[in-house]
């Protein structure tokens, strides 16, 4: 079993997990609007705590450094595409639905926070060694649920044998390169295109049956 590693504990005054859980959301969508604005190095802490509404003393009682603010968004930004694909997709038991529905509902979260996404990965080289640990333990835990639906469809019969882990780290670098190479695709290509074309693309290759019009004529 992977055992995935912990967030890192960001130093709080305050000892009640509800508000540190409240206010850590409130500096999230203050650092969300600020960073993609401004820019995280231009953003200063004293603006930042007036955009959550909290006073720049109130707002050392949840952080420590700047960089604080950085793995919160960090960890959050991941959280949040996770639950946004295990909530949609819970219910569903059908790989083929399932996966389709996954590289949906992950092109669509990462296109909602294209910027933030795209600056975390340029600053990401503020963060310690802790925080990246972290993030490198949410990514894999994103391929695995791809690889996952990947072996459940081949034991059901319903794809064609694959190495999983190559599989699922392919769909992963399609779907991340809809914001890591969006100077290519944009004016070319819209988000509906790039839907259908990774799903297409997929289910071509990984599919034992062909998809409704694709098969041989009879």
């Amino acid at each position: 079993m992977k055992k995935y590693v912990e967030e890192k504990k960001i130093r709080s005054v305050v000892k009640n997990p509800q508000l540190i859980q409240k206010r850590q959301e409130q500096i999230f969508n203050a650092a969300v609007t600020l960073f993609q604005k401004k820019g995280y190095h231009v953003t200063g802490l004293r603006e930042l705590s007036r955009e959550a509404g909290m006073s720049l003393g109130n707002l050392y009682n949840y952080i420590n450094t700047k960089e604080d603010v950085l793995s919160i968004v960090h960890q959050k930004t991941a959280e949040k595409v996770l639950k946004a694909i295990d909530e949609k997709t819970s219910s569903v038991t059908d790989p083929v639905e399932k996966l389709t529905e996954m590289i949906e509902i992950e092109l669509s979260t990462m296109n909602k926070y294209e910027d933030l996404i795209m600056l975390l990965y340029q600053e990401g080289h503020a963060l310690d060694k802790k925080s990246i640990h972290y993030l490198l333990s949410q990514e894999q835990k994103h391929i695995q649920r791809f690889q996952k639906v990947l072996e459940d469809g081949m034991a059901k019969g319903l794809f064609k044998p694959c190495n999983s882990i190559i599989m699922s780290n392919l769909i992963k670098m399609m779907i991340d390169s809809w914001v890591l190479k969006r100077w290519s695709f944009r004016g070319k290509a819209s988000l509906k295109e790039m839907k259908k074309n990774i799903i297409g693309l997929v289910q071509y290759g990984i599919l034992n049956e062909p998809m409704p019009g694709k098969g041989k004529k009879q």
